[in-house]
């Protein structure tokens, strides 16, 4: 999901004769200038604030408001300036092509630890009905779909249009094991543990022997991923372990895309299937080739700007 900066092939550097290593200093710092492997460049100014109920955000182009419920993470803070905000950028900018005013929004810092699912999806409609003023269009992505689901079951005042990205209506049978390895690795050490880590390989990667292969890069990268308040973290899984909106899914008016990959493991296609089809204005849109990542795809961003302007 990442990828490499390349500071000659930037925009900012060669139009205005900006040296390229200050302009890719710039960019490690996350202002200004934002790249990927595509060769687009975009300039955007990136907001940075807290929405009702202390919920951290990064607001990013111009337009009508798309909320993005971002997947799971191990802080609940908006990303700092370098690797971690450029990753996040690049998951946003092709949306803010697409004409919209991204609000990419995380949880709220100091959940407690018996927090519900309902209750998460409770104090984000707050957050969103007090912010906007009235419906706005949401998508969640992951743990942010599952989020989704939850609020046009509960809050549905609070959504024009929804887009539930990689998620259905309750965790697919490897997203909730890996989640719960998750869970017993922050209980006992506080961080995301190797034996964590190896596991989510499963829902991205179906062949064991290449996720052997990807290992050694695991257990490094788990020694990397900094948990600054394990209790924000441990009631998150919990929560969402709980989560299941099977049955309310008829009852549901908001007009909802359900948007995945068949190379996604974490669910069965079978339950992005029906995730759609229970819902009375439910499309599903499935992408042979792409997994949990997709979200990265020009396609995916095409796809979300048509259905929300539909």
């Amino acid at each position: 999901m990442g990828c490499e900066f390349n500071a000659s092939s930037c925009g900012v550097a060669q139009q205005s004769g900006e040296p390229a290593q200050e302009c890719e200093n710039r960019a490690r710092l996350g202002v200004d200038c934002f790249g990927c492997e595509d060769g687009v460049v975009a300039i955007a100014s990136v907001r940075e604030g807290t929405l009702p109920g202390n919920l951290p955000y990064l607001a990013v182009g111009t337009g009508p408001p798309l909320v993005y419920l971002c997947g799971g993470t191990p802080n609940h803070r908006n990303p700092p300036p370098g690797l971690e905000r450029w990753m996040t950028l690049r998951t946003v900018l092709p949306l803010v092509r697409q004409g919209f005013q991204v609000y990419f929004t995380n949880r709220w810092p100091g959940m407690p630890v018996d927090i519900t699912w309902p209750e998460v999806a409770a104090g984000t409609a707050h957050a969103l009905q007090e912010h906007f003023g009235g419906p706005v269009d949401v998508l969640g992505h992951s743990t942010g779909g599952s989020l989704v689901l939850q609020l046009v079951a509960d809050h549905p005042e609070t959504v024009r249009r929804a887009v539930v990205a990689s998620a259905a209506y309750t965790l697919g049978p490897v997203a909730r094991r890996a989640q719960l390895t998750m869970l017993r690795g922050l209980e006992e050490t506080g961080a995301y543990t190797p034996e964590a880590m190896a596991e989510m390989l499963e829902g991205m990667v179906r062949r064991r022997f290449v996720r052997t292969l990807l290992g050694p890069a695991v257990r490094l990268a788990a020694r990397r991923v900094r948990v600054e308040h394990p209790s924000d973290a441990i009631a998150m899984v919990r929560a969402e372990d709980g989560f299941d909106v099977r049955d309310r899914l008829a009852d549901t008016k908001t007009e909802t895309l359900i948007i995945c990959g068949a190379q996604d493991y974490f669910w069965t296609l079978d339950m992005f299937a029906e995730t759609a089809y229970r819902m009375p204005h439910g499309r599903l849109i499935m992408y042979p080739d792409l997994g949990h990542g997709l979200v990265t795809s020009p396609r995916f961003a095409a796809d979300v700007g048509a259905f929300l302007r539909h």
